[in-house]
């Protein structure tokens, strides 16, 4: 009971998700904590103080990535590099919109280790895939140079779909043969599927990006297909009856919509000069590597 009188368990509220919050970020050891949250944003601010980082920019009117070591360099750097305050102050916000929702949900799902490994290989790869998928699609047209650190947070993004359904996995595991509730986290292929398919349908802000109806309808088809073995070998995701507390239920919402909304903000709805080859590609790379993992576990978690 809350101390208005009221049963605080019948609906959940914000209050209780803080709360909840809290006292998760309490049980986890500080340093854990830490290593998440503000490494990668002081790494970025202080690249912003650097003399002469402008130049790192990786320049579209190379002929490929590694074309020589300065463009393999600028390829990498430029993720790390910012056109101004405002650019970077919005990708330090949206990383942390993303992992405040990522790390409590991989540790529900027992990813703490899969999160840092992944992030790891983030920051190691999706700056040269995105450059590559950059100059391909872009090479030619523009001799624009382009930065930002908005691949590896697209990165997050996929990696933040994967361990949703994950958790949700684990929440199943916890409850399985008292009810008929499970989630497969092989399920998230269909999520991905998905959102591909609409980010190539709709038209999109970037003239450059228009819609595809060829691409976008082969990821259509194997979201169905994907869809249809599944439900073959596990049946659908059956969430009703895993009887989650009201604060978890509204953390799940909250992971949904913050991956509903950069699926939207980063794919379909993209503002003005912002690269979405580069989201695509740190979209798609961020998904590929923790569901590689959840292949490995054989479907488990």
């Amino acid at each position: 009971m809350d101390p208005d009188g009221g049963d605080a368990s019948a609906s959940p509220t914000l209050r209780g998700l803080i709360a909840s919050v809290l006292t998760a970020v309490r049980s986890r050891p500080p340093a854990e904590l830490a290593l998440v949250a503000l490494p990668l944003p002081a790494l970025l601010v202080g690249v912003s103080l650097l003399p002469g980082v402008d130049a790192w920019r990786f320049s579209l009117a190379t002929e490929g990535v590694f074309e020589n070591r300065w463009t393999l360099w600028t390829a990498f750097a430029s993720s790390f590099v910012h056109a101004d305050h405002a650019h970077l102050a919005d990708n330090v916000v949206n990383y942390w919109l993303l992992v405040a929702v990522a790390y409590p949900l991989s540790v529900v799902a027992g990813w703490r280790r899969r999160l840092l490994g992944s992030v790891a290989v983030y920051l190691a790869v999706v700056p040269l895939v995105s450059a590559w998928a950059t100059v391909v699609a872009l090479g030619g047209v523009t001799d624009a140079p382009t930065a930002g650190f908005s691949d590896v947070n697209s990165a997050l993004l996929g990696y933040l779909v994967a361990v949703w359904f994950a958790a949700l996995a684990a929440e199943s595991d916890r409850v399985r043969g008292e009810a008929p509730a499970g989630v497969d986290p092989r399920w998230s292929l269909v999520a991905v599927f998905a959102s591909l398919a609409v980010a190539y349908l709709a038209p999109s802000g970037a003239g450059y990006f228009p819609p595809l109806p060829s691409v976008g309808s082969l990821f259509a088809i194997g979201a169905a297909a994907a869809a249809a073995a599944l439900y073959g070998a596990v049946g659908r995701p059956r969430i009703a009856g895993l009887d989650l507390a009201p604060e978890r239920e509204l953390l799940y919402v909250t992971g949904a919509s913050v991956a509903a909304a950069g699926v939207i903000g980063s794919l379909v709805l993209v503002p003005f000069g912002s690269n979405v080859f580069a989201h695509l590609a740190g979209y798609v790379v961020g998904f590929a590597v923790p569901f590689a993992g959840v292949l490995a576990d054989g479907g488990d978690r």
